[in-house]
């Protein structure tokens, strides 16, 4: 290309360059007024750098933001639309609907706002403590359908919570004295929760006349669609893992094996039978004399307190 070319060309681009470079640095004062929260400032600045053809869905759904937080709630709504329509990205669809579903809402549109958190959800949304915590949806707590669209939130968000495998030994979960049992005699205290989403139960015991504590983990292994149990006490010794857990015949129930004193394999079941909603029986076997006769290694009967 000749040199007197080359050189009108970048006379002609100059100014478009400038002009790009310009609403480039203003695009990025804006996002720091909008980071800052400073909403009032960013609005202002977006409106002159935005112009209606603008494609920019990001900028459109921080001008409606900073719209939204200032109260102009139809503003808000005019440039969630055009956020909207203008291909905005993965990660932004489901912050952009739950947004608009927030200003239908204010605006006492039950069905868009219903609508919108549908679509939000759809589209991944979890954040369940905005929908129990934001003033936006305070208006709509108290429906049943926006309470069936904050649990299918809260299930994206805790998947383990609806899966009634991962619910089976639920049962066991709350705050117990442990007895002998047969007996009064106390042997422990254990507070089993709900873990990790829901994902895992929570074991923490505490024994009742010795220095003595550990904990286990239950969960359902992702290999074999099992119950597993991983215990670890205060003695120090080797984890206990019990293995191929069921919920069958009103019990959950594992396989370990173990070692006697003379070093010896044996085979053991641990199960833990759900006796109503205040009981729970814990027993522990081993199997001796060569498979024929299963001896006891504990036997506890956990009641639930203030039952």
């Amino acid at each position: 290309m000749p040199h007197k070319i080359k050189k009108l060309l970048v006379v002609l681009l100059l100014p478009v360059a400038i002009k790009a470079g310009a609403q480039t640095m203003s695009l990025a004062s804006a996002d720091a007024l909008f980071a800052a929260q400073d909403y009032s400032g960013a609005k202002a600045m977006y409106e002159k750098i935005l112009a209606d053809t603008s494609h920019n869905s990001i900028e459109w759904n921080r001008l409606g933001f900073c719209n939204y937080k200032l109260g102009n709630y139809d503003e808000a709504l005019g440039d969630y639309k055009k956020s909207a329509a203008n291909k905005p990205p993965q990660g932004l669809q489901p912050i952009l609907f739950s947004r608009m579903a927030a200003v239908y809402s204010i605006k006492n549109d039950k069905q868009n706002a219903l609508d919108n958190l549908d679509k939000a959800t759809a589209a991944g949304y979890i954040n369940f403590v905005e929908l129990d915590t934001a003033k936006a949806f305070l208006g709509m707590r108290n429906d049943d359908q926006f309470k069936a669209a904050r649990q299918k939130v809260y299930t994206l968000a805790y998947p383990c919570m609806g899966d009634t495998l991962r619910r089976q030994f639920d049962f066991w979960v709350g705050d117990w004295d442990a007895y002998a049992t047969g007996t009064k005699q106390l042997v422990g205290h254990s507070v089993i929760q709900q873990a990790s989403g829901g994902c895992m139960i929570l074991e923490n015991w505490t024994s009742a006349n010795l220095p003595y504590s550990g904990k286990s983990m239950n969960f359902v292994d992702a290999g074999t669609n099992k119950w597993q149990q991983v215990w670890v006490g205060a003695e120090g010794g080797p984890q206990h893992v019990f293995v191929n857990g069921e919920y069958r015949d009103g019990a959950m129930r594992f396989d370990f094996t173990t070692k006697n004193a003379q070093g010896k394999s044996l085979k053991g079941r641990f199960t833990f039978f759900n006796q109503g909603p205040n009981q729970v029986r814990q027993l522990q076997e081993t199997l001796a004399d060569d498979g024929q006769t299963w001896n006891t290694v504990y036997d506890f009967t956990y009641i639930r307190k203030n039952s």
